[in-house]
């Protein structure tokens, strides 16, 4: 064969660096190539008839590993009804996205025979089904920022489909059993959204409770200013960050605090802003000290915001608060501490606890007991449109079947894809 004329590969993801790259080769014998370079961790090679879609591994060159990828193929027929014989293999693979890493890797392919795309290709390769479903896989995947997220959008690529498609030939045989799968594959749809685009976590306290340390035991390393000294933060600080896979913006603020200065109380508007817009709020609050009026204050506040998790911490300095006291609050100095919601104790310093901040700050977000390899929207387009058939679920079953074909899989006519062989 002659790969270099048949098998075209191409970057998915903008180029630079970003968490997560993709890369496409398309092409008759596309698998057979990219197995030449890809080890599977279990399981032989890449085959057109494998029934496990979705493969991890290493993808080498020579001896060499370059990353560690997950891999998944798809087959696409080209041309009218009549050329239907005609097909051709889409391997997609999914690397961390550092410049060097996506760089090698497509030396190492154009080296095996692929041609390497220009980016005005990449619409036509990126988009190689009729079904908008899948052109919102893939404009999701230069996106995804997490492993997670990309496992999560390459299992909807092959499995959402034939699962809205089900649901349409269930409209007028089913109605109610159409209804309920629509509905569960749309109650999905924000947690999803989550997954793809991330959320913002902020960190809340008066000086010197600990946000610093705990900023960089979050993630992972030394990015903000640790000192005893209070008010080390004199301005917001934010670093992108995961927990479990769920990609977020981890924010450090200023402490809430007076000053005379005209710079620091900027800081702390600023601060105070970016804690608005946040999906979720840790108030952080130094358990080895009797809980302070500023504390008692923010604890009032808190009372009032979604998404908030309370953080008592350095654990490790030991106790100045009494017992938990049944109800989720906690006493200080002979005080009730009431609106301690979804309380953690901590230690910043030494990592204990949190792990069970990270797993709650996961339940507030909706993702504890969450199934990911289920069918599941993940656009606002989809969201909406699902919505609208469900307003004549089952009410006209015809019209939900239309609405459905047209508006929620919202097929194009030059190119159908299949499933078949995988």
């Amino acid at each position: 064969m002659n790969s270099s004329l048949t098998n075209r590969v191409v970057l998915l993801t903008p180029p630079g660096a970003g968490a997560i790259g993709v890369v496409r080769v398309v092409g008759p014998d596309a698998p057979s190539l990219v197995n030449q370079a890809f080890l599977p961790v279990s399981g032989g090679g890449l085959s057109t008839a494998q029934e496990d879609r979705l493969r991890y591994g290493h993808f080498v060159d020579g001896t060499e590993t370059i990353d560690d990828v997950i891999v998944s193929v798809t087959t696409r027929h080209r041309g009218t009804e009549a050329r239907r014989h005609e097909r051709e293999w889409a391997v997609d693979i999914c690397a961390h996205g550092g410049v060097r890493v996506i760089e090698r890797i497509l030396q190492t392919l154009e080296r095996l025979g692929a041609r390497v795309g220009e980016r005005g290709e990449s619409i036509e390769l990126a988009w190689p089904t009729g079904s908008v479903i899948e052109h919102e896989v893939v404009e999701a995947l230069t996106r995804a920022k997490t492993e997670r997220a990309v496992r999560f959008l390459s299992w909807q690529r092959e499995n959402l489909l034939s699962e809205l498609e089900a649901v349409a030939s269930l409209c007028r045989s089913d109605p109610a059993a159409a209804q309920l799968r629509l509905s569960t594959a749309a109650d999905g749809y924000r947690i999803a959204r989550t997954l793809i685009e991330g959320v913002t976590v902020a960190l809340i306290g008066p000086p010197n409770s600990g946000k610093s340390t705990l900023f960089n035991r979050l993630i992972g390393r030394p990015a903000a200013v640790v000192s005893p000294l209070p008010g080390t933060t004199r301005d917001w600080v934010a670093e992108a960050a995961e927990m479990e896979g769920v990609p977020i913006t981890l924010v450090d603020t200023a402490g809430q605090w007076d000053s005379a200065d005209s710079l620091e109380r900027q800081a702390v508007e600023a601060g105070r802003r970016v804690v608005e817009r946040a999906e979720v709020r840790l108030l952080l609050l130094d358990g080895s000290q009797p809980l302070s009026q500023p504390s008692k204050d923010l604890l009032s506040s808190s009372r009032s915001w979604n998404g908030c998790v309370t953080v008592i911490t350095k654990t490790d300095a030991g106790s100045a608060w009494k017992p938990w006291e049944g109800t989720g609050d906690r006493a200080a100095g002979g005080t009730r501490c009431n609106g301690a919601r979804h309380a953690v104790s901590i230690s910043a310093q030494t990592g204990a606890g949190c792990d069970e901040l990270v797993s709650k700050v996961l339940e507030v977000l909706g993702f504890l007991g969450w199934v990911e390899r289920v069918p599941c929207l993940f656009t606002a387009r989809q969201a909406e449109a699902a919505a609208d058939v469900l307003s004549v679920l089952p009410r006209d079953a015809a019209a939900a079947e239309k609405r459905l074909l047209q508006s929620l899989i919202g097929r194009c006519d030059n190119v159908t894809w299949s499933g078949e062989g995988l």
